[in-house]
């Protein structure tokens, strides 16, 4: 494994919140948590293999979707630093919650939210029976993870919507174990876009439980949209990995926001919240200006309020440190939007000095400013306060109330 990262724990000076870390799911998982009358067919479905020659791919149903799939364990590294190597060799904190929170105190993050690594691929299950068992398991799975301190760490569901009554059964499952937000992904599920009749039992069942629903983006071609038709560049075998990673993720986002918009399913349930994560936030100027003009326009059903108050009341855009248009960026779109995300422990995640990078980024901003991107708007999206957790702050006592 890579060794552990050392150094003085960042002092920040204030509550952060990463509104989007992951974990590195155990190859074990549906063996553990799965139906064992499904168990069998769960990891048939979907799981990580290592190759002879080095480096793991992400299986789905008989087929490598995702070669390297190594990346999302060695956090913050240069491909070229872990070449040849394969998915349990990466960082330790990718599979161990006591490291994670080492990890965090090192970082200076108070709280994490944590999606799914392998398992955002879960869409692309073709068996609905199996794919419903498979999010019950890592649900069940995820909640273990966190209980090394639920205080801290708080779990992501996933659901099955490609088959929506199953996705609704496990959203009112999931609120009774004290989730927070459920995951769905930015992509077709069977060929259905996200304002599509058969998800609104979906929808309104979030709403109903007060669930935030994060949108996340995965460069993977096992689904619909754009991240599926990208083809390598001419004559670099398997390189359409990297550029739906720079590409597909952001477009992906965008089609989704429009969907969730003119779809009307934003006016329909105006209190339920939708983030829009891993794909950094610039794009939502451009696209929002294109939407309001559109409205504008007329020639539309669904919709109702203008894209840009929608996005104001509510939808969350995920930002990472290393943006530079970012002080703009507030001013632009607005400053209870933005939130600030790790994506550790993934390779492309800055690692260590996450949280710090992101500071030096937003240095010309005021610090009412950092505290709402760094963790205060997070807390909101996610209904979580931040008073009881805060660390790191000179205004903490010692048992951290």
């Amino acid at each position: 494994m890579m060794p552990s990262a050392n150094g003085k724990p960042a002092e920040i000076g204030f509550p952060v919140f990463d509104a989007d870390g992951h974990v590195a799911e155990p190859r074990n998982l549906w063996d553990e948590y799965c139906d064992p009358r499904l168990r069998q067919r769960a990891n048939e479905a979907l799981f990580v293999k290592d190759f002879e020659r080095g480096g793991s791919g992400l299986m789905l149903e008989g087929q490598c979707i995702v070669p390297g799939v190594e990346a999302v364990t060695f956090a913050g590294q240069n491909p070229a630093d872990f070449q040849g190597k394969h998915w349990g060799e990466g960082y330790p904190g990718a599979f161990d919650p006591a490291h994670r929170l080492r990890d965090m105190d090192l970082e200076g993050i108070d709280l994490a939210m944590l999606f799914p690594s392998v398992v955002g691929a879960i869409g692309g299950v073709a068996d609905h029976e199996v794919a419903a068992a498979m999010a019950r398991a890592y649900n069940r799975w995820i909640l273990d993870y966190c209980a090394a301190d639920p205080s801290r760490l708080f779990p992501v569901a996933v659901v099955p919507l490609q088959d929506p009554k199953a996705a609704v059964e496990e959203v009112e499952w999931t609120a009774r174990q004290g989730f927070r937000c459920v995951m769905v992904r930015s992509c077709l599920y069977q060929g259905r876009a996200h304002d599509h009749a058969d998800f609104e039992a979906f929808y309104a069942a979030c709403a109903h439980q007060s669930l935030a629903i994060g949108l996340h983006p995965f460069p993977f071609p096992d689904v619909g949209w754009t991240q599926a038709v990208m083809p390598d560049l001419e004559g670099v075998s398997g390189s359409h990995i990297i550029m739906a990673d720079m590409l597909a993720l952001p477009l992906d986002n965008m089609l989704t926001m429009a969907y969730v918009m003119f779809g009307g399913i934003c006016d329909r349930h105006p209190d339920l919240r939708f983030a829009f994560l891993e794909s950094n936030a610039t794009w939502t100027t451009s696209l929002i200006d294109r939407m309001e003009s559109r409205f504008r326009r007329g020639g539309h059903a669904r919709i109702k309020t203008p894209p840009s108050e929608i996005l104001s009341r509510q939808c969350f855009v995920s930002v990472e440190g290393d943006e530079p248009s970012l002080p703009p960026l507030a001013d632009l779109i607005g400053e209870e939007v933005l939130i600030w995300a790790s994506d550790f422990p993934h390779f492309d995640g800055h690692f260590p000095g996450a949280v710090t990078e992101a500071v030096q980024g937003m240095k010309t901003m005021p610090e009412r400013l950092q505290r709402k991107v760094l963790g205060e708007n997070a807390a909101r999206l996610f209904q979580i306060p931040l008073e009881a957790r805060v660390r790191n702050s000179p205004t903490s006592t010692s048992d951290g109330c």
